[in-house]
């Protein structure tokens, strides 16, 4: 089985870019921990602030989805989630 590859498409309501931002980045180190995480990156567009673009690879969709469940992201989504204006989640596979 090939890894999975997560792009998350997101944009801050406005006036809470930086606080989003900043609630984003701390689910790097805690994401890169979690078994079956390949790589995990966040990505700030410089010319639209609070336009983020997560690329994430895992071993396997059991690990994305165990991670997704994990109370570190229950605590996003309760605290920063509100925050969030715009989101597309794209799955997808490496083909060349």
């Amino acid at each position: 089985m090939s890894d999975l590859v997560i792009v998350a498409l997101v944009q801050a309501k406005p006036g809470h870019e930086a606080t989003l931002v900043r609630a984003q980045a701390a689910l790097a180190p805690l994401a890169r921990a979690q078994a079956g995480c390949i790589s995990y990156e966040l990505h700030e567009s410089l010319a639209q602030p609070g336009r983020v673009v997560f690329f994430e690879r895992w071993r396997d969709r059991a690990s994305w989805e165990l991670h997704m469940r994990g109370p570190h992201m229950d605590d996003f989504r309760a605290t920063a989630g509100p925050l969030i204006g715009a989101f597309e989640l794209l799955h997808l596979k490496q083909v060349a």
